[in-house]
């Protein structure tokens, strides 16, 4: 995961599994490891979630860092603080290396409470050493500006409210191009729901003018529309739904996220099989693919 010289964005995938890493031989294509996507340009470096996959990031910059003898400035955006979203953190390297600036930012939902959350899940009752053995410099930051300039790099936000305990998603853009992370939102129930509410179709149009025409959106797809019938309300969408979101949003690629703990890499192959079939007459400019651990996109 070397820089490249030029203006391309690297986004390189670290952890795509939803709710609980799956390790084992029938995860092996696309992953086990929760959430954690990087996006690199030039000398900025955003990582997106801190799931299980941040480890293996860590261990990976580690050695980068070593190589250059150089302090490394980290910027951490959390969609939220779900388990399978910050869990990995406790085992980031760089938090253990005093070199390392990081700064981590989350809702302003969570307002002086995140500090507390990410503190929490390294007590002494979960975690044999607290969050004070960091000897990164960390600063923990919520949003509170609509865009946040980072080099070449603007990041928007929204806040998504159809996930129990609310999820941000982030829109990046440079050069033109622009990225989106819009995981952890129940689609399903902006636009499918039965009775919507004004609210919701507020949201549904508010979710594509900020997909609108996105050179990647990484968008949750957990669910089938079979799954959905009795995980209605857990925060999560169908991938069909996604798929119809993102080409009415005429994104150009289209990264299926947030894979479900039960979906073995037979499944998802069959998933990708299916769908990918059914839009590539329709919208030549859409691609569609299965987010896989380990998988690098020069945008």
């Amino acid at each position: 995961m070397k820089p490249v010289n030029g203006s391309k964005v690297l986004v390189t995938f670290w952890g795509t599994r939803g709710s609980i890493s799956t390790p084992g031989r029938i995860t092996e294509k696309y992953g086990g490891n929760t959430s954690c996507v990087t996006i690199r340009h030039r000398d900025t470096f955003l990582i997106l979630d801190a799931g299980t996959g941040i480890r293996n990031l860590g261990i990976e910059l580690a050695e980068e860092f070593c190589e250059q003898g150089l302090p490394r400035r980290l910027h951490l955006f959390l969609s939220h603080t779900h388990w399978d979203h910050i869990q990995g953190l406790p085992f980031f390297e760089p938090a253990y290396n005093k070199t390392t600036k990081m700064t981590i930012y989350g809702s302003p939902r969570k307002g002086r409470f995140l500090g507390s959350i990410l503190k929490g899940q390294m007590d002494s009752e979960y975690f044999p050493v607290g969050m004070s053995a960091f000897s990164a410099g960390i600063a923990i930051k919520e949003i509170s500006a609509e865009a946040i300039e980072l080099g070449e790099l603007t990041v928007d936000w929204q806040e998504q409210f159809h996930h129990p305990g609310g999820s941000v998603r982030y829109r990046i853009r440079v050069d033109g191009k622009r990225i989106v992370y819009a995981t952890d939102v129940e689609l399903d129930r902006i636009f499918r729901g039965h009775n919507r509410s004004e609210e919701d179709k507020a949201m549904g149009r508010a979710y594509l003018d900020f997909v609108e025409e996105a050179d990647l959106l990484i968008g949750d797809g957990q669910y089938t529309g079979a799954e959905y019938g009795i995980k209605a309300g857990w925060g999560h969408s169908t991938i069909d739904v996604l798929l119809e979101a993102g080409y009415r949003g005429r994104v150009k690629q289209l990264a299926v996220f947030h894979h479900d703990p039960q979906h073995s890499d037979k499944f998802l192959d069959n998933l990708s099989a299916k769908n990918r079939s059914r839009y590539h007459s329709d919208y030549e400019g859409m691609n569609i693919f299965w987010a896989r651990e380990g998988l690098t996109l020069a945008i």
